[in-house]
């Protein structure tokens, strides 16, 4: 009796987790990369990025990297740019983000999508601002512009 018991419990468990996750989870594939020069210090950043198989209300992670070719980093601050989504009747909001060693990973959420013909649209815009050396061994915050689109 304890073993179907026990069985039964851990094919509840399993049932719940199941039901619990999304047929299809959205990805974010890197469409961009961006240079930012600051005195002879080229800085080159993920700045645009695409969604894909996005279920409405669920939390969009995607990480942002950078290199330069003199030092950089660390961020300084990261957030929301202009109204922060587009087009009209797109909305969202953030829920978090986290320093990476180089590079930012930050989690969203679109609220609403535009409806299109045969889908739904929707834009995020980001910014950061980066400690970039000038190459003179200088810091000076540098803003880098990024985006996700979601066409579907």
């Amino acid at each position: 009796m304890k073993r179907v018991l026990m069985y039964g419990v851990a094919v509840a468990f399993v049932a719940c987790f199941v039901l619990a996750s999304p047929a299809s989870a959205q990805t974010v594939v890197r469409e961009s990369t961006c240079t930012e020069t600051v005195g002879s210090n080229v800085m080159t950043y993920d700045c645009g990025f695409n969604v894909k198989d996005y279920v409405l209300g669920a939390p969009v992670t995607f990480n942002l990297n950078w290199t330069c070719t003199g030092a950089c980093g660390p961020v300084l601050s990261f957030g929301m740019r202009g109204k922060g989504f587009s087009p009209d009747g797109v909305a969202g909001h953030m829920v978090g983000g986290k320093r990476l060693a180089s590079g930012l990973s930050l989690t969203f959420v679109f609220d609403s999508l535009k409806t299109t013909g045969s889908g739904a649209t929707g834009n995020a815009h980001f910014k950061m601002n980066v400690n970039v050396d000038d190459g003179s061994g200088q810091m000076k915050a540098e803003t880098c512009n990024f985006d996700v689109h979601l066409n579907e």
